[in-house]
């Protein structure tokens, strides 16, 4: 898989100058670019990164140098809320959204296990649109390149995904995503499949015993898989006492299924994918947003989010 080179412009110039944080002035957002990632702090504390080049040195060799996630992601505290390349499944990148199964003029590829050669979701360019004391918004350009059998690789999915980070509350954070894809040349079907798209792998320290999951349905760990759900929260132990990872989906008519994994899976960590393709297949244009124009918010807190207070979270986001 070929791996484009990081765009020089406007990435160096992710370095917001002049937000030194003065004695006794609230912490401020800063951006920079370092080792391949697109880094974005809060005060000294490292909040985010975005996986802007191929990894350089990915477990299980270069078939698995993925891009376009988000790892580390961190409470305020600094509690490291993502995973990436567990032993179980190499191919897991923090927080990504790749489609399982896209089919292009008759062919079928996969774009969600990269190991096999037939397609990637990649990162291309970044773009940060604003920023200032509360907030950052970007404007990533990514896309889904496939490889058929015996014939030069090509661009099936071109992707722009806008991603707002801000502070939420003293001990919360919010990442807002926006992820609009268009079909690059010929037309493009997302292939129904019990998995694919928007996807989050969890501490490595979290599972079945120390963990909870609860969906906006009212279904546990045990009993989520396979059911709509229009937000999903986990609560589990830190260092510092506990945090919550509550994740939403804008998805109402229909709402998107689950794919999460009970105890008897990988001793119940948590993975968790919102999927608009179980049932059904369907065309990337404009007259199917379920797959072509989806959002989604993320917070992730210092503090237990129980399901009175997700519900709120969620009403409060779709009325902004």
């Amino acid at each position: 898989m070929k791996h484009r080179a990081f765009p020089r412009t406007g990435v160096a110039a992710f370095l917001l100058g002049g937000l030194a944080v003065a004695s006794g002035a609230p912490p401020e957002w800063t951006v920079a670019e370092a080792g391949g990632q697109v880094e974005a702090r809060h005060g000294d504390s490292l909040v985010m990164a975005w996986q802007q080049q191929a990894l350089a040195r990915p477990t299980g060799g270069g078939k698995f140098a993925g891009s376009a996630f988000f790892h580390p992601l961190s409470t305020p505290s600094g509690f490291v809320w993502t995973s990436i390349q567990p032993a179980d499944h190499l191919h897991h990148f923090g927080l990504w959204w790749p489609w399982k199964f896209i089919e292009v003029g008759g062919h079928r590829y996969n774009c969600w296990e990269i190991q096999e050669g037939q397609g990637a979701h990649r990162a291309d360019s970044v773009k940060r649109l604003d920023s200032g004391p509360a907030k950052v918004v970007w404007e990533f350009k990514n896309s889904v390149e496939v490889r058929p059998q015996g014939a030069a690789p090509f661009t099936a999915i071109r992707e722009t995904a806008t991603v707002t980070l801000a502070m939420h509350g003293a001990d919360g954070v919010a990442l807002d995503l926006i992820l609009d894809e268009q079909a690059a040349a010929e037309p493009v079907t997302i292939v129904a499949y019990r998995y694919s798209g928007f996807s989050w792998r969890g501490p490595l320290s979290w599972n079945k015993t120390n963990s909870q999951m609860l969906t906006s349905e009212g279904h546990d760990r045990d009993h989520a898989n396979g059911q709509p759900a229009r937000w999903v929260v986990v609560t589990g132990p830190t260092p510092k006492g506990r945090a919550s990872v509550l994740l939403m989906s804008a998805a109402e008519k229909p709402q998107e299924k689950l794919r999460v994994w009970d105890g008897s899976m990988s001793n119940g960590m948590p993975f968790v994918n919102f999927n608009p393709v179980v049932a059904k297949s369907l065309p990337l244009d404009a007259a199917h947003p379920e797959v072509a124009k989806r959002r989604y918010r993320v917070i992730a807190a210092d503090r237990k989010i129980d399901a009175a207070d997700a519900e709120t979270e969620w009403k409060a986001w779709l009325v902004r």
